[in-house]
């Protein structure tokens, strides 16, 4: 992305011009020095992630920045602002908060504190609702908890769907998970717009619906519940399915599991990371993490 002119518009939608907004790093005491040339190229380049959707990289770079100067409002709110993007609000509150504690009267970062305040309290009632309302969905979609060893693709070949935004940024999910599956073989799909990782032993695909290019396999594990596959999933083979729904929301769960059991015409195994998580959701499946067991 072209670094704007400095009395041009700022590409960050604030109104301001951008000398006013993200052309200045600002502090409690005020701007820093501009020849401070890597902090600001660093801030520019936050940005340019952040509004390409590449929000792991902007969080990376908004963080360098916080280490070096931590009480740069500019970086803390924008970090904020980009774990809100990522559905994080919990972060994204205190790190706005602490923005504003930097520069109290900002009147964006006082408008999204309030906006977040109000995500959270509704996100309360909402998870009170689903929690209630998830128990009804077992007998009609959950299928049955087996053996742990019952559910381990042993010799087989599978789809590993990545549905959970943030999960690429912690890669030991990913392998934990495929270690207990223990397939023959296995490939890694991303949606559209996630950052292609490298990884040793398995090949990652991206899916295009249009193209064709869907996971095809009858194994297929998804993991997380954010991104639906209604796009594609109806041509998909898949028959056998599970979905390793670690630290997921009750109300994204409320939604995922019914499209991925087809309205309830095939059973869904359920994973979970823990034991403490699958008491949590309230729902029967395996718990992976350690010796496996039922939950």
């Amino acid at each position: 992305m072209t670094t704007p002119g400095r009395n041009s518009p700022c590409p960050c939608g604030s109104g301001k011009r951008y000398k006013d907004c993200h052309g200045s790093i600002f502090s409690p005491g005020g701007p820093l020095p501009r020849a401070d040339e890597q902090t600001q190229r660093q801030l520019d380049a936050a940005l340019a992630a952040q509004q390409a959707g590449r929000l792991a990289e902007a969080i990376a770079l908004y963080e360098a920045v916080i280490a070096d100067h931590p009480d740069t409002f500019d970086a803390l709110h924008m970090l904020g602002v980009t774990h809100y993007q990522r559905g994080d609000f919990e972060r994204a509150r205190g790190l706005v908060a602490s923005a504003l504690g930097l520069s109290p009267f900002d009147r964006a970062a006082r408008h999204n504190l309030q906006l977040l305040d109000s995500v959270l309290e509704r996100r309360s009632v909402e998870r009170d609702i689903c929690r209630e309302t998830l128990p009804r969905l077992a007998p009609r979609c959950i299928a049955p908890v087996a053996r742990a060893d019952d559910l381990r693709w042993r010799d087989t070949t599978l789809d590993l769907i990545v549905s959970r935004s943030d999960a690429l940024d912690r890669p030991a999910i990913l392998e934990r998970l495929a270690g207990w599956l223990e397939a023959a073989a296995l490939t890694v799909w991303l949606y559209p717009g996630m950052t292609q990782p490298v990884f040793a032993t398995w090949p990652v695909r991206l899916i295009d619906p249009e193209a064709g290019t869907i996971p095809d396999r009858r194994q297929a594990v998804f993991v997380g519940a954010d991104r639906s596959p209604a796009e594609w999933y109806a041509r998909a083979g898949a028959t056998d399915v599970a979905l390793f729904c670690d630290d997921e929301a009750p109300c994204l769960l409320l939604d995922r599991i019914p499209e991925l059991a087809r309205e309830g015409r095939m059973p869904l195994r359920l994973l979970f990371g823990s034991a403490a998580h699958a008491q949590r959701i309230g729902l029967p499946g395996i718990v992976i993490a350690g010796a496996a067991t039922p939950a």
